[in-house]
């Protein structure tokens, strides 16, 4: 089995912005509640809150920070709000998301998005491509 890890400095730098944004972010409502703002200007920050908070802590938490690859064929992608398991020839496409700051692993039953992140991501390509020869890995 082998097992592929997101890297510590990804780890620390994504909690700490995490933590540094959601202090910013509640200082400027509190200070725009506080002080006479334009309600068109609380709604658009608060419209922007909305989406920061859905990106920090509904979507972020669901990508996984590390992959299992078994010899019988099963890949684990694992993260904080669970493991999912999926056989490798359900596997069908690999590629970079938007600004490559992400990856997107499609398979029979849906997708997974990953950090682009992982130590010795090429290695994981290469073993599951040896064992599946018809995923398609575009972009790498």
């Amino acid at each position: 089995m082998k097992t592929y890890r997101v890297s510590r400095p990804y780890l620390w730098l994504r909690a700490t912005t995490k933590a540094l944004a959601t202090a910013a972010a509640a200082f400027l409502y509190i200070q725009a509640v506080i002080h006479p703002t334009p309600l068109a200007t609380r709604l658009t920050l608060l419209a922007g809150l909305a989406v920061f908070g859905y990106l920090m802590y509904v979507r972020l938490p669901k990508m996984p920070t590390e992959i299992s690859l078994a010899q019988d064929g099963w890949v684990e992608f694992r993260g904080r709000n669970g493991t999912q398991r999926v056989q490798i020839s359900e596997l069908r496409t690999i590629k970079p998301g938007i600004g490559r700051m992400a990856v997107k692993v499609r398979h029979g039953n849906g997708r997974v998005r990953l950090p682009n992140r992982f130590h010795e991501f090429y290695d994981f390509l290469a073993s599951i491509k040896a064992m599946n020869p018809a995923i398609v890995v575009k972009g790498f």
